[in-house]
């Protein structure tokens, strides 16, 4: 009996040693949420800091809202920045980067079914090796719903109905600490849309393009004043800081709010590089000149001045005695 009980005891002092751990730490909660036939991730983007051979744990949350019991499922791939403007980021598949972060984003469990409403915390561990080098790696976390596995509201399996897979990734941005290079430019500053200098009403607003020619992210921010011909500050608008990839160009519009201009104006950007305290200065000069209000103006002005020719060639002014 005794030998039993020490044989008892050795298994659970020795058992966490040797047999996998099933006690996990995600979390699950229960929201009172409207059906809106999608599934929230959150959040869409991580920055994380380490020195070679470290770890770190961050958290993803991720909210089911369609109505009906669903699968998910984790899996990781790299991304890379790009020069276009409408696809900054783009994920690699199977395929490795030369940033790549994949295979050292490892989160809790991979995959969990979640009802109607359930949010789901999954601790992710992100670590890297020690001999990382002092740069940036990128890798996303991609959450994918199971369309084999989705069940109708009455507990039935899905059957004869086109497969929909809705992924969604949020990225993880790591930095190593040491002497990357941290290099960037503003490639060009220009108004929304085609080119131009002279515009019939206020721009839209202002385009940034700018490029890192590092190995580490950067995260640009600044103001754009404008003045007019009197070198008066009409408006000042923040540009907000914003991620931008080694080796590609990322764009950013910057809105103007509507309101009536007219004459020369003078757009000058300010950007703090995201690295240390470099600034860039650019300036961008255009012209307001709304014809339709103009032509209103000049005919008016026409007619005054022949009403006045009118009336001094049909009535004479004399002086009265």
């Amino acid at each position: 009996m005794k030998k039993n009980l020490y044989i008892i005891i050795i298994v659970i002092i020795f058992g966490n040693f040797f047999v996998p751990q099933y006690s996990f730490a995600f979390q699950k909660t229960k929201l009172d949420i409207i059906p809106q036939n999608d599934f929230v991730v959150e959040p869409g983007k991580t920055e994380v800091l380490l020195n070679p051979g470290e770890s770190m744990v961050k958290n993803i949350t991720i909210t089911n809202r369609i109505n009906k019991k669903v699968k998910f499922k984790l899996s990781t791939e790299d991304f890379v920045g790009t020069n276009d403007p409408k696809q900054p980021v783009v994920l690699l598949g199977d395929n490795h980067s030369p940033y790549s972060l994949k295979d050292f984003i490892i989160p809790e469990i991979n995959e969990f079914t979640l009802e109607l409403g359930e949010k789901i915390v999954i601790p992710v561990t992100i670590s890297v090796p020690l001999n990382a080098e002092p740069r940036g790696f990128y890798g996303a976390l991609i959450v994918s719903n199971d369309p084999d596995l989705q069940e109708e509201t009455d507990g039935t399996e899905v059957q004869n109905k086109t497969r929909i897979i809705s992924r969604i990734g949020s990225l993880f941005l790591l930095k190593i600490n040491g002497e990357g290079k941290y290099e960037g430019k503003i490639e060009s500053f220009k108004t929304i849309g085609p080119e131009q200098s002279v515009f019939t009403k206020r721009p839209e607003g202002f385009e940034i393009a700018f490029k890192n020619t590092g190995n580490v992210h950067l995260v640009p921010y600044g103001t754009i004043s404008i003045k007019n011909i009197f070198g008066r500050v009409v408006n000042t608008l923040p540009v907000d800081a914003y991620f931008v990839l080694p080796d590609s160009t990322r764009y950013r519009e910057i809105k103007w709010s509507d309101g009536f201009s007219l004459g020369r104006y003078t757009a000058h950007l300010s950007l703090n590089k995201g690295y240390g305290d470099t600034f860039e200065g650019i300036d961008f000069v255009f012209w307001i000149l709304p014809w339709k209000i103009m032509l209103i103006g000049f005919i008016s002005i026409l007619l005054l001045i022949a009403l006045l020719y009118y009336f001094l060639t049909r009535f004479e002014l004399r002086k009265k005695e």
